[in-house]
Formats: C-alpha cells, structure tokens, sequence
C-alpha cells in the first residue's frame, strides 16, 4: 500500500466525515509526490508557517505533531495565542507524558473534564486510559471500551481518524496483552507496525512485541528487542535505549537463564540476574532491603526463599492490584520450577 493511501479513510468510515482539514488534503498530496519522511518535513513546516485558528485545523496539526515525533514544534504551537483553551488540558499532557507519567491528581482533573467536540472526546477518553496505564492499573480498556467505539465512530476529520484509529489500535494491542491474549496482541503489534508508525512509537511497538513473547523462549523475545533497541539507537531515543539496556534485557536475560556478559547498574534486576546464576544470598540481601515490593519484586523473593505463599501472593497482586494477566505468569512459571527441582 502507498504512504498516502494509509492515511485515505475506508469507504465506510468516510460515510460520517463531515470536515476535511486543510492539513489533510497538504498531507495527502505531499504524501503522494515525496518519501513519507520529506512529506512530514513539508507538512510541519506549513503548519509552523500559517498555525490555524479553527479548532478543527487545529486539532489535525496538533495530532501530526504529536503522532510524528514534531514534540518541540507540539510545545511551540501550543503557546500560540489563537490555540482553542479547550485543547491545551488534552494536549499539555500528551506532551508531559513523553517523558513523565500521569499522577493519580493529573487523572481526577482528567475525570472532570468535559467536552463537546467529538475528537477531543475521543482523545480525551484514549488519554484517561493512558492514565490509568502510568498508574499500572490495566483494566482501564474494560471500562471504556464501548465509549471508545462509540467515540471513534463519531470522529469527523480524516485525518484525526486516521491517528485516532491508530491510537485505538494500540490501545487494543495493550489490552490483548495484559489479559493474556498474546496471539490477539501480536497479530495487532505486527499490523501496526507495517502502518505509518513514528521511530519512537515503532520502537515501541517492538518492545513489548518482545515482553509479549516473554514465555515463547529467549530467542523469540529477544529477537524483537534487538529491533526495538536498533530503533532507538538509530533515532536517539536514549533514555528508552537505555531502559532497554539496564531493565529489559537483563529481565528476559535472567528469566530464561541467559545471563552470560549481561550487566545493569539496576540493583532489583541484578538481583534477578543473581537468582538466575544461584547466588541467592546476595539476591536475597537485595530483595529484602526494599521497603515494599512490587509483584515483580516480591516473585523474585517469594523464588528466592522457595516460598508458595509468596509467589501465590504476587500472582494474585499482578491481577488484583495491576488488572495484568500476562505478568502474573511470571510467579506462577518460578513456582512449577520450584516444583520440580
């Protein structure tokens, strides 16, 4: 399929469209003239040059900037005088959650806003569930499912469509991942990741294709990772590298017992490291240093001591506390090995 015939909206969604950004028909045609990367250029550039002042204009630059990476032109076109105050809320912290999470105080201001205009009250919903994600609760989907069908139907500018859609797309992706539907949650990450994913949300994609494939072996992981991490690489995304680096890697590294020249400067996932190579003392010394444990925390412990109870208690917390299905896994696989040696 043609960079600008992934953005066309299906015949049935084009039904209710009833505005056509400027920024759409701009993007389309450059789409079809140029490589996807020169016509994002061209397109931000435009925006930059004549920001817009109807709300709907306005909401498909902000979705370009934020959907490609432009988070720096996002920031500047935000303090524009003639920016529609409803959106900042909405917007202002998509942008803080590049590089920090939602707080529980940042969701309730989230539960009391109101809008009437249907792409910001399907974004506004997609955001409340990004909310409930920082703060590891993962059943939020559950919740709002039928809003968010319901929402995204009525979205009425194609291109906010399109990177609304893509957003519902990851959002089910995540879904099928904690309620442990890793089949379901693959066939999405591999779907979207042919779309026009940015380097950072395709790096993304990557990653937890790879923690999706966390009980299919380590070269099945890791194999993903690998890419996740030459992404972040290549575009400069540092600080996810680096979390590649220093979390993930020694985390599957140890789960799967291959812990030959890895090294982390995180002490919790050294002490996995630890568990994993049978120097339990120094992992138990870690673990119980830690004022609470998380349930991954309290896994590697509940392993460490060969406590049942422990790792039941860390199964349970996975899927009570988190609403995470496919981690609960976890205590559950280091109890059968307990089992059996």
């Amino acid at each position: 399929m043609k960079d600008h015939q992934l953005i066309e909206p299906r015949p049935f969604a084009s039904l209710h469209m009833r505005h056509t950004s400027s920024l759409y028909m701009i993007y389309l045609e450059n789409l079809k003239i140029h490589s996807q990367k020169e016509a994002q250029l061209r397109t931000r550039d435009m925006i930059l040059a004549d920001f817009p002042t109807h709300i709907d204009e306005q909401l498909a630059c902000l979705e370009f900037f934020y959907m490609n990476d432009f988070f720096e032109d996002l920031a500047v076109v935000l303090h524009s005088p003639y920016i529609h105050q409803e959106v900042l809320p909405l917007y202002n912290l998509l942008l803080q959650r590049v590089n920090t999470p939602v707080s529980k105080e940042q969701l309730a201001e989230l539960q009391q806003y109101q809008c009437s205009h249907p792409s910001l009250h399907c974004l506004h919903l997609f955001l409340m569930i990004y909310a409930y994600y920082d703060l590891k609760v993962f059943t939020a989907l559950d919740k709002y499912l039928d809003d968010c069908d319901r929402a995204l139907a009525s979205v009425d500018e194609p291109l906010m469509y399109y990177y609304l859609n893509q957003r519902y797309q990851e959002l089910l992706f995540h879904h099928y991942w904690k309620t442990n539907n890793p089949i379901l949650a693959r066939r999405h990450a591999y779907k979207m990741i042919n779309t026009e994913l940015s380097p950072r949300r395709k790096s993304r994609m990557y990653f937890i294709l790879a923690l999706c494939q966390l009980f299919n072996g380590y070269d099945s992981a890791m194999d993903p990772l690998t890419a996740a991490l030459a992404i972040a690489d290549q575009y400069e995304l540092s600080s996810f590298a680096e979390m590649i680096r220093l979390h993930t890697i020694p985390f599957i590294s140890a789960f799967h017992n291959r812990t030959e020249s890895v090294h982390t400067t995180d002490p919790v996932e050294q002490a996995h490291l630890d568990l994993a190579d049978g120097r339990l003392e120094r992992a138990r010394e870690v673990l119980e240093s830690l004022s609470s444990l998380t349930p991954f925390q309290e896994s590697y412990l509940g392993y460490v001591n060969r406590d049942m109870d422990m790792l039941y208690r860390a199964y349970t917390r996975f899927i009570t506390e988190r609403g995470d299905h496919f981690f609960a896994r976890v205590p559950l696989e280091y109890m059968k090995r307990l089992k059996t040696h």
